[in-house]
């Protein structure tokens, strides 16, 4: 009974604490402080998008349709037993969407929509040495991009390219995330900053599958194939060894502040001009020359084994007995990831005038070509080439905030955006190029805590580019989005 009623004491103490320390500090986030210089701080953010694009719906795809989902969904925990050491800790939950070249799709996996699993995207150690040298072990963010470390809640548009990202994966935890251990510091009165990471990068084989309604002919890497068709990607090389990544940048005016991430806007409090470059390495990473395998269409699957024996149907007799298939490689030859970006961030304020602000990401990923000779379509989906795949390509943003206020805290911040980008191999096209100009306002109801924020979109592939389709595939050269979001952070 002591026990029980010291449970509920503590629990009380730690539920008041959080209270108090929220009415104090208004939209930072509850904290609890102890000891000299420990605490514990929590944050629930949530961004709810609803969007409508005239693809996506009836029986070849030329529909259009309505979205409405939370795009993210985060607790945030983060502690620091004293200056020097402490945790962070994040959860998000699964939006059931997923990134591609057409549009953010429902993920057909999960057949109900209102289904939301939990998945922990951050969950690394930290250890503040000193100004110079800092890490993070763990589960982190993979430091090669600006667009990429661009904290979530606080992008110039109304979210990040979906094309900045890197190989091995369609989720956050892997395309945008990886476990290792990251150093990072500053210099020059924080003027200059580095990141040096070593990290996971690709490990093992990987199941592939396509899912999507039932006979229906789908776009994918290797061209039209039918639904929920499935394989296995080649072995992970012997020799693989970790992803190295290294960055650095230089501000030339103002610093930009904190370690957690870039802001695509700072209200024009800061003068900033910052270059950054980054570059990123993993030798050996896929096994370069590989054979097509068989498909089996009572299995509906890809598979590496035996040949099927042929039979002539007028006679039922063996034309041809069944045989080893090829071996899935076809010799050792591997191919390395590499990786190069450049980016940069200018943000002016004019007195009585406004704040100018201007981005601009350039990232190339490069896999030595292997699309061309890896002909397993499951390497071809998740690691040679696609969105994250071998590709290259730009974008650039301008936005401006006018020098008055919408009541008492609110801004508008009217902002255009293009992209342009040359994928390997993408939905079954070599070498496509996609553009995206973009074009939208944002409204700071309390800065980035409570947001909304309108955008159109317009999607161009160079090539034509097939829809999923019951009879036949069909084409487009392109679509229409519009998109809102409501974003709360507490």
């Amino acid at each position: 009974m002591r026990k029980k009623f010291k449970r509920i004491a503590l629990s009380l103490f730690l539920g008041g604490a959080l209270l108090a320390s929220s009415a104090a500090k208004s939209f930072a986030g509850p904290q609890i402080d102890f000891g000299d210089n420990g605490y514990l701080t929590a944050d629930i953010k949530l961004q709810f998008f609803s969007e409508y694009t005239n693809i996506g719906s009836g029986p070849n795809g030329l529909g259009s349709r309505n979205d409405m989902h939370f795009q993210r969904m985060r607790l945030t925990l983060q502690g620091m037993i004293d200056d020097t050491w402490g945790a962070q800790f994040q959860t998000c939950g699964n939006p059931t969407t997923t990134k591609s070249a057409l549009g953010y799709m429902k993920d057909s996996s999960v057949n109900d929509p209102n289904d939301r699993s939990v998945k922990i995207i951050d969950a690394y150690i930290i250890g503040n040495f000193s100004d110079n040298l800092k890490m993070k072990l763990g589960l982190t963010k993979i430091p090669l991009t600006r667009e990429n470390l661009i904290d979530c809640f606080a992008p110039l548009e109304m979210d990040r390219s979906m094309y900045v990202y890197t190989p091995y994966g369609n989720s956050a935890e892997t395309f945008s995330r990886n476990f290792g251990v990251v150093f990072w510091g500053t210099f020059f009165e924080d003027h200059l900053k580095y990141w040096l990471a070593a990290m996971q990068g690709r490990e093992g084989s990987a199941n592939w599958s396509l899912n999507s309604p039932t006979n229906v002919t789908v776009p994918n890497q290797m061209g039209y194939m039918p639904s929920g068709v499935s394989g296995v990607t080649s072995p992970q090389p012997s020799n693989t060894n970790l992803m190295y990544i290294a960055r650095v940048h230089y501000s030339f005016l103002d610093p930009e502040p904190g370690g957690s991430g870039y802001l695509g806007t700072y209200f024009g409090k800061k003068k900033i001009l910052t270059i950054g470059v980054g570059a990123m390495l993993q030798p050996n990473a896929v096994y370069k020359n590989v054979n097509a395998p068989n498909y089996n269409s009572y299995s509906n699957s890809y598979t590496y084994g035996y040949v099927p024996a042929v039979y002539d149907p007028s006679t039922g007799k063996i034309i041809k007995p069944a045989q080893p298939a090829k071996n899935q490689l076809i010799n050792d030859d591997t191919a390395n990831m590499k990786a190069f970006a450049a980016d940069l961030m200018f943000e002016y304020p004019f007195e009585n005038i406004g704040t100018l602000t201007t981005t601009a990401q350039y990232l190339a990923v490069n896999f030595d070509n292997a699309y061309e000779t890896n002909q397993n379509p499951a390497d071809q989906s998740t690691y040679i080439a696609g969105l994250n795949g071998q590709k290259h390509g730009y974008l650039g943003q301008l936005a401006f905030m006018p020098d008055f206020k919408i009541g008492e805290e609110g801004r508008i911040q009217p902002y255009i955006g293009y992209q342009r980008w040359n994928f390997a191999k993408l939905l079954g096209i070599t070498n496509q190029v996609i553009k995206e100009y973009s074009g939208g306002i944002n409204y700071y109801i309390k800065g980035q805590n409570v947001r909304i924020t309108a955008e159109y979109l317009r999607t161009d592939f160079d090539k034509e580019t097939g829809m999923m389709s019951v009879a036949a595939p069909y084409t487009i050269t392109g679509f229409n989005t519009f998109r809102m979001m409501f974003q709360l952070v507490f």
